[in-house]
């Protein structure tokens, strides 16, 4: 379900002035976002009202992926950025230690399971059930994920924020990146650029892997003919 704009403008209004931490501190959750394709300079993207990704601090985590921080306010979320850590007085790594506790209480308390009934050219697909806004951020707590997907081997890929796909170890990797980029197809908007996949062998620790991708900048103008059609 995709929230309207009337409810997030209700989300939002809950928020007190400044969003101090002491309200922050128990709704700061840990984001792996992706990467997002920078074509215009950070000064040119001020100019026209934009925030450039520099504008929110990350932390390296475990399985060795970049995550920001952010506010969950019921239906919709806000980016923890450098003038709130400021105001704070916190860093990025201290509030994100602090969202990596509220990631495990959240995922501890959810009741929801995994669904197995899908499928990409006969290659099974199992997925949390709901896709929790969490999902992909799982990825960070090892002991959570290998409790609800099982610490069979298996290779983990993150369209979404909200969407966390587990596939047979042995699919062929071109296939993986083509049911990512499928989910880019449905709502581009919401995918995560750049997230590689994660392999989970022998109930081991995760491993990062990146995904077949084009060695090319973007072709903007097969971008355009291809919406056109």
């Amino acid at each position: 379900m995709v929230p309207t704009a009337e409810a997030v403008a209700e989300a939002l209004a809950t928020v007190p002035d400044d969003a101090p931490w002491t309200w922050a501190a128990l709704r700061v959750l840990p984001v792996i976002r992706g990467d997002r394709l920078q074509v215009i300079e950070d000064v040119e993207l001020e100019k026209m009202g934009f925030r450039p990704t520099s504008a929110f601090p990350r932390v390296e985590m475990d399985p060795g992926i970049d995550v920001t921080v952010a506010i969950d306010v019921d239906v919709a979320t806000m980016a923890v950025d450098q003038e709130m850590l400021d105001r704070w007085d916190m860093t990025i790594e201290r509030v994100a230690s602090v969202a990596l506790g509220n990631l495990r209480r959240e995922v501890g308390t959810w009741s929801g399971s995994i669904y197995t009934d899908a499928s990409y050219e006969d290659i099974p697909i199992r997925g949390l059930e709901g896709w929790p806004a969490w999902a992909t951020s799982l990825l960070l707590l090892p002991d959570d994920l290998k409790r609800l997907f099982g610490d069979h081997d298996q290779l983990f890929i993150a369209p979404y924020q909200c969407c966390l796909l587990s596939l047979p170890i042995g699919v062929d990797r071109d296939v993986a990146a083509d049911i990512v980029d499928l989910y880019g197809l449905l709502n581009p908007r919401s995918l995560l650029i750049g997230v590689p996949a994660f392999v989970l062998r022998d109930g081991g620790p995760l491993r990062v892997e990146a995904l077949p991708g084009s060695p090319d900048s973007p072709d903007f103008e097969k971008v355009e003919h291809l919406k056109e059609n």
